[in-house]
């Protein structure tokens, strides 16, 4: 009995060899691939955080770099804010001047009879402007031409050459400013206490006439409510 059996079982076996084939393949793939697999994806998870940190610290660096380089976020700001080089400072500056000039035109006018107090506006057509101080060169030469008939005709050549005046004996330091021209203003609004007086606002425009030049459709003197 025990030898049918086994002949039976041989038959089993011999019959389904190609599935007892592909069963064993498979188990032992699945054995072999699977720590691989998942190493590899653990190694994949570690390498992506290491790109993503090497990432991080070099878009940090490169924010620090750019802060020493422009001194600080906040100035770097206000060039892209401009999108021209130096326009703050310069627009500060000029507004600087506005404020300085409001405040001294305030102190004379409130001191005169009759004004009493008054507020000061006036804005800028321009900028402050340095003209430096430039070398001029002429020179000048004259050839005369005589014709095949015998007539004479004379050329002259003349020629300007200017070079900025460097400071310094060996005329390598800065440009010297020959004068700085202040900038030139637009028009004033003054309200005061007495700008409803026609006498006060006559005063008061002919006084802006003479301290800056300014037609007098540019000077409006109006009545200061309190």
């Amino acid at each position: 009995m025990w030898k049918s059996g086994w002949n039976l079982d041989k038959e089993w076996v011999k019959r389904n060899e190609k599935w007892l084939i592909l069963l064993v393949l498979g188990l032992a793939i699945l054995i072999l691939y699977a720590p691989f697999g998942k190493k590899t994806s653990e190694t994949g998870v570690l390498r992506s955080g290491e790109r993503w940190a090497e990432s991080e610290t070099e878009t940090n660096s490169g924010h620090r770099a750019g802060q020493d380089k422009n001194g600080s976020s906040e100035e770097s700001g206000s060039d892209v804010e401009t999108g021209l080089p130096g326009t703050a400072s310069r627009q500060d500056t000029n507004r600087l001047y506005e404020l300085r000039l409001e405040q001294r035109i305030r102190d004379v006018l409130k001191k005169v009879d009759g004004v009493g107090e008054v507020d000061v506006m006036l804005t800028l057509f321009s900028s402050s402007e340095k003209v430096l101080r430039v070398d001029k060169e002429r020179s000048r030469a004259s050839t005369s031409e005589t014709d095949s008939s015998g007539g004479t005709r004379q050329q002259v050549d003349e020629s300007l050459r200017e070079s900025t005046v460097l400071a310094g004996s060996s005329g390598s330091g800065e440009p010297v400013v020959e004068k700085e021209l202040a900038p030139e203003i637009s028009g004033i609004v003054i309200s005061a206490q007495g700008g409803g007086n026609a006498s006060v606002q006559k005063e008061i425009s002919e006084a802006m006439q003479a301290l800056f030049g300014l037609p007098a459709h540019k000077i409006k003197v109006l009545k200061r409510v309190e």
